[in-house]
C-alpha cells in the first residue's frame, strides 16, 4: 500500500557536515523525536503552499492602532515619508526594492514641536490612511482591530514600565476605558503597596473587584534599571482571546501580572523590558474561524499582517513582532448536560521587540544594535532587523542566508532559550571541531553533544551552587546547542569547550561575550527509580517472548508499587516528624528550584502556596495529620490526586529502573550494542533489594518516549568501565557501529535527549529486539511535501522593500498553520489499539508520518487537512472494526480511554488490562483504607483557642452580660467593645469571601488586604489595646492583635477553611507556643531564607520515632548510634 525506501533507517540522517549543521530542534523540548531529513523534496503543487506577495488589502493597510513602521516614522513628523508611504500603502501590490536598508536610518528623526522639543509618539500621528481599495471582509476585521492595543492618557507617560503596565493591567481587568483614567502619576507608587492603595481609593475603581497582584519580587525587580533581580528578569506576558460578538474588537487584551523568570540570552543583551510575550488562540481554532463563517482566510489574512506587518503602540512604546511558536494547550472546563468535558484550544505564543518608545532617548546616534546595559528608560532605537542580525548574523556571514527560511527561523528559538548563564569564555578557549564523530557509513556518532575541561565543569557547578560536580550540562553556547559532559582524562585546570558541526546551527563569530557565554538548561542529577511510560506497554508486550507473562508482570508492579506508597503514607502519618519526611520525599524537585529563585517559600496570604509546603509548615508546628481535618484533607486529596493520575498514565513505577541523559564515549572503549550506567550514590530499590552503585554485566532496556516503532526499544550490554567512572548519572553510548544507538531510538540524538533505562530482569528477559522496519518514503509517494525556499533566496524577489518583514511573514504563517501532530499520535493510538498491532504496515506508515510532523516547521514539511482526509480514509478502510471500515468511519477510542471497562469478556489488551484488572481496582482499595484510617480527624483544636479565651475572660460572664442588659444599665467595657467590634469585622470579611465571584487567586488576595485592615475599634481609648499593634510585630503579623484576629476567626468559623487560608501563619504560631510549652524548649523562628533551606534528617527522625513509640529498643538504640556517627562524620 504505501512505497517503501531502500534505507531501513527509521529516524533522523546525520551525515557529515559543513560548517555548521542544519538539523536539530532548537528547543528540543516536546513529546516526540527528531525525525529522518530525507534528500527527497517536493516542491507543493497546490498554490495553496506557494508562498507571494499578498494584494494590497491585506498586506499594505494598517490600522491606526497597529501602525505600520513607515507610519511610525511619521509620527515622528517626517511629512516626506509620509506621503510616499501613504502612496505606496494605496497603490502598490509589493514592497518597494529597498532590500537592504540603511542602518543608521533606525526609524526616522524625531519630529520637533514649537518649543524644538521631541514630539512623543502617540496613536493621534499616525497617517489617516484611505480604505478605498480594500475589500469589505478585510476591512471589517482589520476596523475591529482598531483599539485592541489601548493607549494610555499623556498624563500618565511619565510613570515607570512597571507602573504603566500595573494601571493597564487593572483597567482592563475592571472594563475601565483609558480616556476614564483622569487621575495623574505620583512617585510613591513606585511603592507596589502604595499603588495598590491608590487603586482602592479612586472612583474610577470603586465597587470594582481588582485582580491579582503582582507579586512583590517581581515588581521590586521592575522597579530596578534593569527589569531584573540578581539571577532572574522580570516578564511581561499577554493575552488576547477572541470576541464572540460579531461586533466590536476582534480580540480582547489581558495582561498577566509581573513575574520572574531565568533571563533568555536576548533578554541579557537588551533587556526584558524590550520583549513582551502574547498568547493568541491558534487562528485555526473553532472560535477564530467562527468570527468569519464562510470566509475563514480573511480573518486568518487579516491577523496574520496585522501581528506581522506594522508596528503595535502599546505602553507608550512600538513594538513588533519577530518570533512564534506553539503555546501550552488551554484546557476549558464545559459542563455539559449530558458529560462534563475539557475542551483544548491550541495557542500560539508570539514574541515582540520594542523599537522604539517615548521613554527611549532621542539621539542622533547612527548605531544599529543598540548599547548594552541600557537602563529600562533610557533605551535607544534599534529595528527587529538589527535584534535578528545580532543574534543570526545572516547578512554577516553569507553562509547562514544558504538556509532554509523556516530551519533559519526556528534558530531564533535559542535566543529565547530561558537559561542560566555562567562562565563567560575567551575565544582561544573555544575549540570548533571540523569534523563530528563519523560510523563507516558517514553517521554522526556524536550529534549533539561535546565536550569540555573538568575545571569548566566544576566553574559552573559553583555558580549553580550545585552540592557535586555533575557529568554535564545541557546548554547553549554561541550557535551551538546539546549536551556538554566534562573530559574524563582532563586533570589539568585549564578552561576549555569543544563544539562539533552537528551542534552549530548557524555561523557565529562570537565576538560579543554573550555569544561566549555558557547558558545551562539542565545538569545532570542523582538518578531515582522511574515510572514504565503508557506508550512503552504495547511495545513491550508485541516484544516479550511471552506476551502473557509481560503483562502480568506490568500489573504486578502497578499492585505492589500503588499498596507499597499507601503503607507508607499511613506509617508516615502517625507522627508528625516522620509524615514531614514522607512530604519531602514524596514532592516533585521543582518546589526546591521555586524556593531558589525566589528565595524563600512561596507564600499566598496565610499559607504557602504548594500543599506540599502547606503540609511542612502545619507539621513543623506541631499539627497532627491523623487529628487536624484541614491537613488530613490536604494529605488524602494529594494521594487521590496521585492515584487518579496513574490510572490515567498508567506510570507504573518500576523499582530497577530510571531516567537518564544519554551521551557518548568519545573515549572510545564502549563496543557497539554496550552502555555504561554509573550512580553518584548508591541506587536503592526497597522492592527488590537493589542498592549499587554501576551497572556491570547486565542486559538493560533503553527507550526514549514518545516510542512509536517496535524498536524503538533497544536490549543492550550494560558494563562498567574505569575510564568512563566520572561520568555518573549519564547513560553512556558507544561511538562505533553504523548506527548511534540514539538515532535507533525514535530517532533520538544527544543534545539532551533523555533515556528510560530498565535493568529488572524478568522484564529485560523477557524481551527481543525488533529488526529496524522497512520505512515508507512518504515524500516519494506525494503524502508529504517540503517547502526549500532559503533566506538569500528573499533577495532575489523582485521590488521586494524589506527582507526582514518577508522572512518573518512567511515563517509566521507557516509556523502557525495547524501541525496535525496531535491529531495524527491520536489517531495513530486508536488504529493500533483497533488492529492490536503496533508493527503492520499501517502501524509504520502513522509511526513514519508523526517522526516527520515532529520538524514539519524546522524542515518546511507541508501536511495539510485535505492531505490528512485523504490518508485517514485509506487507513480507516483497514480497522479491525469491520462495520466502521465498510463505512469508513474513525476507529473508535480504546476502552482505557474510559473509566470504566465496557466490554462483556475481561480485558485483553495489555493496557485495559493494567487499568482495569489491577489499577483501578487496587486504587479503590486502598483510598478507601486511607479514608478509614484519616476518619478521626477534627475540625476543631482546642489550642488555636486559648489566646482568645484570655482575653474573653476580661468580659463579663455571659449569665450577668444578660441581665445588665436586660436591666437597661448596659455599658460594654473596654474588651467587650474591642471583641464585641473584631467579631463584626470577621464577619464582613467571611461575607465578602462567601460572595466573590473572582478566580481563587485574586479573591484570596483581596480579601486578605481587607483582613490585614481590620484593626482594634476607634470606639476605645486604651493604651493598652493600642500596644496590642506594635509596629515591628504588625510588620510580619506576628502582634498580639493579629493573634487575636486568627485565634477569635477560628473559634467563629472552625468548621471552614477560611481561617486557615486567610490567618493559617499565625494559627500555626499559636500551636507551636502550646505544643513547645509540653516539653522543654521554647518554639524556634527562622528567617525566610534558611526556613526554604531546611530538609528533615531521615535517620534522627527515623531514630527518635522509634524511640518514641518504646518499640524494637535496640533497633532505636542502633539508629541513634548511627546518628551519633553521623554526626561525628560532619565535625
Amino acid at each position: 500500500m504505501y512505497a517503501l525506501a531502500p534505507s531501513v533507517n527509521t529516524s533522523r540522517s546525520s551525515f557529515v557536515s559543513k560548517v555548521f549543521t542544519e538539523t536539530g530542534d532548537p528547543e528540543d523540548h516536546g513529546l516526540y523525536p527528531t525525525t529522518q531529513e530525507t534528500e527527497v523534496t517536493v516542491i507543493a503543487a497546490s498554490s495553496e503552499h506557494k508562498f507571494r506577495p499578498s494584494p494590497p488589502s491585506v498586506v499594505d493597510c494598517p490600522v491606526p492602532s497597529s501602525s505600520t513602521k513607515r507610519a511610525l516614522e511619521s509620527s515622528f513628523g517626517d511629512c516626506r515619508n509620509h506621503q510616499q508611504n501613504a502612496g505606496r500603502l494605496l497603490g502598490e501590490s509589493v514592497r518597494s526594492d529597498e532590500s537592504h536598508p540603511d542602518p543608521s536610518k533606525g526609524l526616522g528623526k524625531p519630529s520637533l514641536d514649537r518649543h524644538g522639543h521631541p514630539m512623543a509618539i502617540t496613536e493621534d500621528t499616525l497617517p489617516k490612511i484611505s480604505h478605498d481599495a480594500v475589500g469589505v471582509a478585510s476591512m471589517n476585521f482589520e476596523e475591529r482591530l482598531r483599539g485592541i492595543w489601548p493607549t494610555l492618557p499623556t498624563h500618565l507617560r511619565k510613570a515607570p514600565l512597571a507602573v504603566r503596565w500595573e494601571i493597564m493591567r487593572v483597567a482592563l481587568y475592571c472594563g475601565v476605558p483609558m480616556d476614564e483614567l483622569h487621575f495623574h502619576y505620583h512617585p510613591s507608587w513606585n511603592d507596589r503597596d502604595n499603588l495598590w492603595n491608590a487603586f482602592r481609593g479612586l472612583d474610577v475603581f470603586k465597587d470594582k473587584s481588582l485582580p491579582e497582584r503582582s507579586r512583590v519580587e517581581a515588581w521590586n525587580a521592575a522597579m530596578s534599571d534593569h527589569f531584573s533581580s540578581i539571577d532572574q528578569v522580570v516578564v511581561l506576558t499577554a493575552s488576547l482571546t477572541p470576541n464572540p460578538s460579531k461586533h466590536g474588537l476582534l480580540f480582547k487584551l489581558s495582561l498577566q501580572p509581573l513575574k520572574l523568570d531565568l533571563p533568555h540570552r536576548l533578554d541579557r543583551r537588551f533587556g526584558s523590558d524590550r520583549f513582551v510575550e502574547i498568547v493568541i488562540p491558534s487562528l485555526y481554532t473553532k472560535e477564530v474561524k467562527a468570527l468569519s463563517k464562510g470566509n475563514e482566510s480573511a480573518v486568518i489574512d487579516t491577523v496574520h499582517n496585522w501581528l506581522v506587518e506594522g508596528s503595535h503602540f502599546f505602553l507608550d512604546r512600538a513594538w513588533t513582532s519577530f518570533y512564534t511558536k506553539q503555546a501550552t494547550p488551554k484546557k476549558i472546563y464545559k459542563d455539559d448536560t449530558l458529560k462534563p468535558e475539557t475542551v483544548t484550544i491550541m495557542q500560539e505564543r508570539v514574541y515582540m521587540f520594542a523599537e522604539d518608545g517615548n521613554d527611549f532617548l532621542r539621539t542622533e546616534s547612527t548605531r544599529a544594535i543598540s548599547p548594552r546595559s541600557e537602563p529600562n528608560h533610557a533605551h535607544t532605537k534599534m529595528e527587529r532587523e538589527h535584534l535578528l542580525e545580532w543574534l543570526l548574523q545572516i547578512r554577516k556571514n553569507p553562509k547562514n542566508q544558504g538556509q532554509s527560511l523556516y530551519k533559519l527561523f526556528s534558530r531564533i528559538a535559542l535566543g529565547l532559550s530561558r537559561t542560566r548563564p555562567t562562565v563567560i569564555l575567551q575565544h582561544h578557549q573555544i575549540r570548533h571541531c571540523d569534523t563530528d564523530i563519523l560510523s563507516p557509513t558517514g553517521k554522526v556518532m556524536n550529534d549533539g553533544i561535546g565536550r569540555m575541561s573538568t575545571a569548566l565543569v566544576r566553574q559552573i557547578c559553583v555558580i549553580m551552587g550545585l552540592d557535586d560536580i555533575p557529568a554535564g550540562y545541557q546548554g547553549r553556547f554561541g550557535s551551538a546547542k546539546g549536551f556538554w559532559i566534562r573530559d574524563t582524562q582532563d586533570t589539568s585546570d585549564d578552561i576549555w569547550i569543544e563544539t562539533y558541526p552537528s551542534q552549530r546551527k548557524w555561523v557565529c563569530d562570537s565576538e560579543e561575550e554573550d555569544h561566549r557565554t555558557f547558558e545551562v538548561r539542565n545538569a545532570s542529577k542523582e538518578l531515582k527509580s522511574a515510572t514504565l511510560n503508557l506508550q512503552l506497554l504495547p511495545i513491550l508486550e508485541d516484544r516479550a517472548v511471552n506476551a502473557l507473562d509481560m503483562k502480568k508482570l506490568v500489573g504486578k508492579f502497578m499492585k505492589d508499587s500503588l499498596e507499597s506508597e499507601m503503607e507508607s503514607q499511613k506509617e508516615a502519618m502517625k507522627d508528625p516528624a516522620h509524615f514531614k519526611l514522607w512530604v519531602h520525599e514524596n514532592t516533585a524537585s521543582q518546589r526546591r528550584q521555586e524556593r531558589v529563585r525566589q528565595g524563600h517559600v512561596p507564600w499566598a496570604a496565610g499559607l504557602p502556596t504548594s500543599r506540599e509546603d502547606q503540609m511542612e509548615m502545619l507539621l513543623t508546628h506541631g499539627f497532627d495529620p491523623t487529628k487536624l481535618e484541614f491537613l488530613r484533607k490536604i494529605a488524602y486529596d494529594m494521594r487521590k490526586e496521585k492515584c487518579e493520575e496513574l490510572q490515567t498514565k498508567l506510570n507504573v513505577k518500576v523499582g530497577r529502573s530510571t531516567y537518564a541523559y544519554m551521551v557518548v564515549d568519545f573515549s572510545g572503549v564502549l563496543e557497539e550494542g554496550e552502555v555504561h550506567l554509573g550512580f553518584s550514590s548508591k541506587f536503592t530499590d526497597e522492592q527488590s533489594g537493589f542498592s549499587e552503585t554501576f551497572l556491570h554485566g547486565v542486559d538493560v532496556l533503553v527507550a526514549r518516549t514518545p516510542a512509536h516503532y517496535p524498536s524503538d526499544i533497544q536490549r543492550v550490554k550494560a558494563v562498567f568501565k574505569p575510564e568512563l567512572g566520572l561520568l555518573k548519572d549519564v547513560i553512556i553510548f558507544s561511538t562505533k557501529g553504523y548506527i548511534p544507538l540514539a538515532d535507533k531510538l525514535s530517532g533520538g540524538d544527544y543534545d539532551g535527549d533523555i533515556a528510560w533505562v530498565c535493568w529488572e530482569p524478568n522484564i529485560v528477559n523477557n524481551f527481543t529486539n525488533a529488526p529496524l522496519p522497512n520505512v515508507p518514503d512518504l515524500f516519494s509517494s506525494r503524502v508529504l511535501s517540503k517547502v526549500t525556499n532559503t533566506y538569500e533566496s528573499l533577495a532575489r524577489i523582485p521590488r521586494l522593500r524589506d527582507v526582514t518583514t518577508e522572512f518573518i511573514d512567511r515563517a509566521f504563517r507557516f509556523n502557525m498553520e495547524p501541525s496535525l501532530l496531535g491529531t495524527c499520535t491520536n489517531y495513530k493510538e486508536k488504529l493500533c489499539y483497533s488492529r492490536n498491532s503496533v508493527r503492520d504496515e499501517h502501524a509504520v506508515f502513522m509511526s513514519t508520518l508523526i517522526s516527520h510532523l515532529v520538524d514539519r516547521a524546522k524542515q518546511g514539511i507541508v501536511f495539510s487537512e485535505q492531505d490528512w482526509d485523504r490518508e485517514r480514509k485509506i487507513l480507516n478502510a483497514c480497522q479491525g472494526d469491520p462495520q466502521r471500515a465498510r463505512k469508513r468511519l474513525d476507529p473508535l477510542q480504546p476502552q482505557y480511554k474510559h473509566d470504566g471497562w465496557r466490554g462483556d469478556e475481561s480485558p485483553t489488551h495489555i493496557i485495559d488490562y493494567v487499568k482495569f484488572e489491577v489499577g483501578k481496582p487496587t486504587v479503590e482499595l486502598e483510598l478507601k483504607k486511607l479514608a478509614q484510617y484519616l476518619k478521626k480527624a477534627e475540625r476543631f483544636d482546642a489550642d488555636l483557642v486559648l489566646f482568645v479565651k484570655y482575653y474573653e475572660d476580661f468580659k463579663r460572664p455571659p449569665a450577668l452580660r444578660k441581665r445588665d442588659e436586660s436591666s437597661g444599665n448596659f455599658k460594654r467595657n473596654t474588651w467587650e467593645t474591642v471583641l464585641d467590634e473584631l467579631k463584626n469585622s470577621i464577619d464582613a470579611v467571611v461575607a465578602y469571601w462567601r460572595n466573590s465571584r473572582d478566580e481563587f487567586e485574586v479573591k484570596l488576595a483581596n480579601t486578605h488586604e481587607k483582613w490585614q485592615k481590620i484593626m482594634p475599634t476607634d470606639k476605645v481609648n486604651s493604651k493598652t489595646v493600642l500596644s496590642l499593634c506594635e509596629d515591628s510585630l504588625t510588620k510580619v503579623g506576628l502582634s498580639q492583635w493579629d493573634l487575636l484576629k486568627a485565634s477569635y476567626c477560628f473559634k467563629m468559623y472552625y468548621k471552614t477553611n477560611f481561617p486557615w487560608y486567610i490567618t493559617g501563619f499565625q494559627l500555626a504560631y499559636l500551636k507551636s507556643v502550646v505544643v513547645s510549652a509540653k516539653g522543654n524548649a521554647p518554639p524556634i523562628l527562622m528567617t525566610p531564607e534558611m526556613y526554604a533551606g531546611v530538609r528533615p534528617d531521615a535517620k534522627f527522625i527515623r531514630a527518635v520515632a522509634a524511640r518514641n513509640d518504646g518499640r524494637y529498643y535496640n533497633q532505636a538504640s542502633k539508629l541513634l548510634e548511627d546518628v551519633e556517627d553521623f554526626s561525628s562524620e560532619g565535625e
